[in-house]
């Protein structure tokens, strides 16, 4: 089992940076965000607008209960992330390589460690399709409740994101959020745990030197203005249910941002 996992893990990991090395629709050039009919602070708005979204999308997810894995335990996971995007606007179909479509798919690859006292640790890989942009990730999880039998299970997490293999921006995400949850027995085989949370989201983006033609003979050196974490701040409330059977299980999840960005995830995956 564990050696078929690390074939899939393996084989995920050669498609990724096989698909990243060919130029997709969803490779970014900022420099085309300046035209005739975008000048003054048009082209840093839209910046923003961008980076905000792709935060959205690159962000850290949760897809698992409260609950920990305990001292030994081990989480692998196979995850998904469907984000519909605002493809019809200007700061997506101008910058993008081809036209953006209305929902974007990133797969992922989770792994978390239970640590003593109630603890535990995770990364994550991800990747945006169709371009250069890969997610690396971390995060530490403690439960300042679980295991009483009526009582919910109640934890707190941190986690960051940082994405890689974009030329023209460098993006991390991050921040912390509470989650409760409860699992309940059916049939003395399947575990069913919905849970449901608080998250507390930031998003910083800067820009490296972006090189404006302005005409056949005439080009300028750029780099839009800082976006900082103290002034992007999201709220952003999740809800997902867990399907357990013995080591395996399903989880499925949506995120509703409070401005109105919503996501779907789901993980296929082993606990034990």
């Amino acid at each position: 089992m564990m050696r078929r996992l690390l074939a899939v893990f393996l084989s995920l990991s050669v498609v990724m940076v096989a698909s990243s090395a060919m130029a997709g629709r969803y490779d970014l050039h900022l420099s085309r965000l300046f035209s005739d009919t975008c000048t003054g602070t048009c082209p840093q708005q839209h910046f923003e607008s961008l980076m905000t979204d792709l935060g959205q999308i690159t962000a850290p997810v949760f897809l698992a209960p409260a609950e920990t894995l305990g001292l030994n335990g081990f989480s692998f996971g196979l995850e998904g992330t469907v984000a519909p995007i605002k493809s019809d606007e200007d700061y997506w179909d101008i910058p993008t390589e081809g036209k953006p479509g209305s929902a974007v798919f990133m797969p992922r690859l989770h792994i978390r460690k239970g640590l003593p006292f109630s603890f535990e640790l995770g990364t994550q890989l991800s990747y945006l399709p169709e371009s250069e942009l890969f997610t690396v990730g971390a995060e530490v999880k403690w439960a300042l409740n679980e295991g009483f039998y009526w009582i919910p299970d109640l934890a707190v997490r941190m986690a960051v994101n940082h994405t890689v293999g974009a030329k023209e921006f460098e993006l991390t995400t991050g921040g912390w959020d509470v989650s409760v949850s409860k699992a309940f027995g059916v049939g003395g085989m399947l575990s069913l745990t919905p849970y449901a949370g608080y998250n507390m989201l930031f998003v910083h983006a800067s820009s490296h030197v972006v090189v404006v033609v302005e005409d056949a003979d005439t080009f300028r050196n750029w780099v839009f203005n800082e976006m900082n974490w103290q002034d992007n701040m999201y709220h952003r409330l999740f809800a997902g249910l867990r399907f357990n059977t013995f080591i395996f299980q399903v989880v499925v999840e949506g995120v509703l941002t409070l401005d109105g960005v919503s996501l779907f995830n789901f993980k296929l995956g082993f606990d034990y």
